[in-house]
């Protein structure tokens, strides 16, 4: 019997199986916090698939990988912050539209939606990995002396990954005049800023985290392993389902030996 046929059959069988033993890894995502953690993953031999979600007015998307990267895949995901944090800013206005707030809950969602817009600009910079900022507007009420008016504050912390030379890609000079700028009446010297480097990326040398080529395909030594297995279940089936077929053709034509009966 030619089994050439067959054996073409195991790859599609086997990727069919794997298909249904995915996990999903990240939902709700943005197409270009898809598409950045797509291409990590795959840079660094973790099969992913990008999914566009049913429903919903804006377009959003998940991330699913095989069971056994899960873990390699979640740990490169937080070394490399993805996705990237992002904050409501003033859209939440958009959001409670039609609600009224009391007076405090409306200072409160306007101190949160500043903080918000300004922690957005710096998360969009290439090489910081979080961003928060903390906005304080004091109260100003009748009895207030204009030559005693409180002044705004804010407080700016940076996560960030170093660069060749070691630094951050925003020296405090920049975010305090940007903060100045995006917040009325701060001045930069009222801008407090802590920059933190993150720990740089650890490698994984374990036996499961190791590149290996099946069948022409690169895949983690944790997805392979599954997939051989797979791939031994699949040939084992399409062989034992090829005998049974050809044990069915070999067999006599009853209907042939009972004419052959009959006319003796």
């Amino acid at each position: 019997m030619n089994l050439r046929p067959l054996s073409r059959l195991v790859l599609p069988v086997v990727l069919l199986l794997l298909a249904g033993c995915s996990i999903e890894l990240q939902h709700d995502l943005s197409e270009q916090d898809a598409n950045d953690i797509y291409v990590l993953l795959n840079e660094n031999g973790i099969s992913a698939s990008k999914t566009r979600q049913e429903g919903g007015q804006v377009p959003m998307f998940l991330i699913s990988v095989a069971k056994g990267d899960a873990t390699q895949a979640a740990k490169l995901l937080r070394e490399h912050a993805l996705p990237r944090p992002h904050k409501e800013g003033l859209g939440i206005f958009k959001r409670i539209k039609g609600m009224v707030p009391t007076q405090s809950e409306e200072r409160g969602i306007l101190l949160e939606a500043l903080g918000g817009e300004v922690a957005n600009v710096f998360n969009a910079v290439d090489g910081v990995l979080m961003a928060e900022a903390i906005i304080s507007l004091p109260q100003i009420t009748d009895l207030t002396q204009p030559d005693q008016k409180p002044l705004p504050a804010a407080s700016i912390f940076i996560k960030y990954r170093p660069g060749p030379d070691g630094r951050s890609p925003l020296s405090d000079e920049h975010v305090k005049l940007f903060a100045a700028r995006a917040v009325p009446e701060l001045s930069p010297d009222r801008v407090e800023v802590m920059q933190t480097p993150g720990l740089p990326p650890t490698a994984d040398l374990s036996p499961g985290a190791r590149m290996q080529e099946v069948m022409g395909l690169q895949m983690t030594a944790a997805s392979a392993s599954m997939f051989k297995a797979y791939a031994a279940g699949s040939l084992l089936l399409i062989l034992a389902l090829a005998g049974v077929c050809g044990w069915l053709l070999s067999r006599p034509s009853g209907g042939g030996a009972g004419r052959g009966r009959r006319a003796a």
